[in-house]
């Protein structure tokens, strides 16, 4: 297990890395103005052929079946949901990305944030992009054990015949939808800083999913480095690329200190 943290554009930085060595990518990019205060902002008139941009570089470094995990969500603006995000997904999809799902992230006790004169936000999208629709996916990795109820029987035309319940010990695919907390770990209280982390425990959950045992997961938008915290405690390697060097050298303290507490426990 290794782990880096590059700094620069992530276009720039990825053109630097060879071809076909990564399985995975999850990543929060900013969203369009959103992060303005921080990373300057992308308008969003720019946002799709942007996102298009730096995913034709993704798609050089990703392994056949490999795939991509952004987590992004639109604002409401002037009483109506802003379509940046959706426009985005269409140009993906026309630069030749096969979706492979939109998976949600329930912001588990979350702040109450979004418009006031809206119901307050409590979710995200994580939407799923692949380089055809066969991509790398165990839905069970990350599933519950324990006992499945299914159906079983026979078809007759629009009749089923015979259903009688099948009760078995196993593991269950994980849902669509992940519920996860938005507080910070305990033992990130020194070392994340940033304005807009996620649990790693989403990254690691999407990890599972989408990429094997052992394998390079990228973050092009690295950020506080939560996709790399949960690298090192699932054994892939991780790259994560910033383009602030303040939060690169706090990613690199973070990450550290991470690798530390995981030698310390597995001593």
């Amino acid at each position: 297990m290794s782990w880096s943290i590059l700094e620069g554009d992530c276009i720039d930085v990825m053109r630097t890395l060879p071809a076909e060595s990564v399985d995975a990518i999850i990543t929060s990019p900013p969203y369009a103005m959103q992060r303005k205060a921080t990373y300057g902002g992308v308008p969003e008139s720019e946002y799709p052929a942007w996102t298009v941009a730096w995913m034709t570089e993704a798609r050089r470094l990703l392994k056949p079946d490999g795939s991509v995990v952004i987590n992004i969500r639109p604002h409401v603006r002037n009483g109506q949901i802003s379509d940046y995000t959706l426009r985005t997904r269409l140009a993906v999809r026309e630069a030749g990305w096969a979706e492979a799902e939109e998976l949600i992230w329930d912001k588990k006790g979350g702040a109450p944030v979004g418009h006031v004169g809206r119901p307050r936000r409590s979710w995200e999208s994580l939407h799923w992009f692949a380089k055809h629709g066969r991509p790398h996916c165990a839905p069970k990795a990350g599933g519950r054990v324990g006992r499945i109820g299914g159906l079983q029987g026979r078809t007759d035309g629009s009749h089923i015949h015979g259903i009688q319940a099948a009760v078995t010990d196993g593991v269950a695919r994980v849902a669509d939808i992940v519920a996860l907390s938005t507080r910070k770990n305990e033992n990130d209280t020194d070392t994340n800083r940033h304005p807009a982390p996620y649990p790693p425990a989403l990254a690691e959950w999407v990890g599972k999913l989408i990429c094997p045992q052992g394998g390079t997961i990228l973050d092009p938008f690295s950020g506080s480095a939560s996709t790399g915290v949960a690298c090192i405690r699932n054994g892939w390697d991780y790259i994560g690329i910033e383009a602030m060097p303040e939060y690169a050298e706090m990613s690199r303290k973070r990450l550290a200190h991470t690798e530390a507490e995981r030698t310390r426990h597995t001593a």
